[in-house]
């Protein structure tokens, strides 16, 4: 009987702890949105500065934004349809560092170097957290299969 009692401590115990990883997780991937989305105006900013014609530096301004945007829809987003590892690490240094090493060469070093860092940080953390997303196979915290939740089979043809 006591072995019981344990046994649903513990159990009760690691839901609890999941809980908390997971929402940290969730947090954690909402930060990395921010900081594409961060990526994006960091670019735009560091394209539009400079000595060019005002033409130019909106033309630059809008445009390497929108093919970063490209890039990172295409090798980088989560359901990226050329979905090769390497290629989405070096589409994301490649975003993630132009931001900062643009905002570094306008004259924001402490910016571009603390956006680098949150960055690495967010990453890190990505790969030790556990995925916040239920129908994820690393997910401990579900207790029901996700074919419970699927739509129904269609009937065979004849």
């Amino acid at each position: 009987m006591a072995g019981g009692i344990t046994t649903n401590s513990i159990a009760t115990n690691d839901i609890a702890a999941n809980g908390i990883t997971t929402a940290v997780a969730r947090v954690n991937f909402a930060a990395i949105f921010a900081l594409e989305l961060a990526a994006l105006g960091a670019l735009g900013y560091a394209a539009s500065r400079g000595t060019a014609p005002l033409a130019v530096r909106i033309a630059l301004g809008i445009g390497v934004p929108l093919i970063a945007a490209v890039l990172w829809g295409l090798f980088a987003a989560p359901k990226a349809p050329f979905g090769n590892p390497a290629v989405m690490v070096a589409v994301k240094v490649l975003v993630f560092g132009s931001a900062a090493i643009g905002l570094v060469l306008t004259g924001h070093r402490p910016l571009g170097v603390a956006f680098a860092g949150v960055v690495v940080l967010t990453a890190v953390l990505a790969h030790v957290l556990p995925s916040p997303d239920p129908t994820s196979t690393t997910s401990t915290t579900s207790t029901t299969s996700t074919a419970d939740h699927s739509a129904p089979a269609a009937p065979p043809t004849r």
